[in-house]
């Protein structure tokens, strides 16, 4: 494993340029991080449904479009499921990037399997996905009107992809990595020397538990993502209370600074109500300053195994 983290480390930092990402970002990863890494579905202990809307750079108007654009929008479902002894997760994840001129939908069913080792668990998931791409050509500016690429109109193209994470947790610690877009999938839309590539990307998460009381929890995390070609990293920490409240900070490098709130309602606390809210702190002149997320997490009823019959005699 050392030997592996020292590897990995050293090809992101080999390859590093800039500081951009292809797939869609999420501030709110620390509460649903099967997004990140779908061995970390493993996390969970209870089947849950996630919701999770994201506006970014919030009016933000591009001026290089021949047609107004609202700012960038995603959203994520995602449902996590368990069978009765929890060694295998398995769910799904929807994505919708809305980019402007730009649209993509991606679907990626997941499946995790975990084992216990000693105190600690080791975990592997593996996601198969669908992307399709839109683009929308008409939006485009073109200098030149006899531009190969200007064809006024939208094309749609799709491709299948697939994803593998690793992960080792305890009740302290926390270490995954991940390894997306394994297929390098091209969109070209069936025009001529036009590749649109999608990179593989890199991750790693990581978080320690720090317990300050029996009802004061702080765990810092670590998220680092590369393609390669270019590499960004969050260093957040999120506190929770009594296990009802959280309220959390990230920096991201190079991009904006974060803060996180949520709080957990109904019995058991089955729902999770949670907002971040993003504020540029670099190159603000090219973006709006402001981005909100909004996420929403409910626990589903876990299957039953069937009741024991008791007798004054025996336990079953």
């Amino acid at each position: 494993m050392k030997k592996f983290l020292i590897l990995f480390f050293s090809l992101l930092w080999a390859n590093v340029s800039l500081k951009a990402q292809q797939d869609p970002y999420f501030s709110t990863y620390l509460v649903n991080p099967s997004i990140v890494n779908s061995s970390l579905s493993s996390l969970y202990n209870n089947n849950n449904v996630v919701l999770v809307y994201r506006n970014q750079w919030a009016n933000y108007n591009p001026t290089n479009l021949s047609v107004s654009s609202e700012s960038p929008s995603t959203g994520i479902l995602s449902l996590n499921l368990k069978n009765r002894d929890k060694s295998v997760s398995f769910g799904m994840n929807i994505i919708t990037d809305n980019l402007g001129p730009k649209e993509v939908f991606n679907l990626s069913p997941y499946l995790s399997i975990s084992k216990k080792i000693n105190n600690s668990y080791f975990s592997f998931g593996v996601s198969p996905s669908f992307k399709s791409t839109t683009l929308n050509f008409s939006s485009l500016i073109f200098v030149n009107p006899s531009d190969p690429f200007n064809i006024e109109r939208k094309q749609t193209q799709s491709k299948p992809d697939l994803g593998f994470g690793i992960s080792f947790y305890n009740d302290k610690i926390l270490l995954s990595l991940a390894a997306k877009n394994l297929t390098q999938p091209s969109f070209d839309f069936g025009i001529n020397d036009l590749q649109n590539t999608e990179n593989i990307n890199l991750s790693f998460l990581g978080k320690y538990l720090i317990e300050i009381d029996r009802d004061l929890n702080v765990e810092p995390y670590l998220l680092f993502r590369s393609d390669l070609k270019s590499f960004t990293f969050d260093l957040s920490a999120l506190a929770t209370y009594k296990e009802n409240m959280s309220i959390g900070a990230s920096y991201r490098y190079d991009e904006a600074i974060v803060g996180f709130l949520g709080y957990h309602f109904l019995k058991k606390n089955k729902l999770f109500v949670g907002y971040s809210f993003d504020y540029i702190v670099h190159n603000v002149k090219a973006k709006a300053p402001i981005s909100h997320e909004l996420i929403v997490k409910y626990d589903l009823p876990t299957p039953q195994l069937k009741k024991p019959i008791r007798t004054p005699r025996f336990f079953y």
